[in-house]
């Protein structure tokens, strides 16, 4: 069974133990009377007794239909969640081409102008950029920049959370 589905399960039965306790304490009630039999007055608890066997089925007809109305919106909700998945698969792959016409742009470029327009972007931006360059042409680019500039690139290409102002 895959996760989902699992959480799938796990949602329902959530849902149906709630529904179902919430109902209980109140049909509990209900019935407790019909536990009293007295002798003699065998008509009248009868007729309680079926206005309870009623209720208890509408209970149970509503609780049925709480639960279809539950794995309607549990199966639309994962027809949903597949949906925008697939829509952020199809942009990350979008994304990844565009970056990487850009550092083909980049490195067909003078190491100088490189260095210049990557100073220019936020530090997420030009860390992915400088991952993906050939590592000759990166370290040119590097070469060409300011201290500051290059240590603060190296912590984010080895992932180190330290920030340090490019500029």
């Amino acid at each position: 069974m895959s996760a989902r589905r699992a959480g799938a399960w796990k949602l329902r039965a959530s849902l149906f133990l709630a529904v179902f306790l919430l109902l209980i304490p109140a049909q509990a009630r209900a019935l407790q009377p019909a536990y009293n039999v007295s002798p003699g007055g065998g008509g009248q608890q009868d007729g309680e007794l079926k206005s309870r066997e009623e209720a208890l089925k509408m209970s149970e007809a509503r609780l049925q239909a709480l639960k279809k109305d539950v794995d309607q919106r549990i199966a639309r909700y994962q027809d949903l969640l597949v949906q925008v998945q697939n829509a952020l698969k199809m942009l990350r792959t979008a994304t990844n081409k565009s970056t990487l016409r850009l550092v083909k742009v980049y490195e067909t470029m003078p190491s100088e102008n490189t260095a210049d327009a990557i100073s220019r972007l936020d530090l997420q931006t030009a860390v992915k950029i400088m991952l993906m360059m050939k590592p000759r042409k990166a370290a040119d680019v590097m070469a060409h920049m300011s201290p500051k500039e290059t240590a603060a690139i190296s912590n984010g290409m080895l992932g180190i959370g330290k920030k340090i102002p490019i500029r």
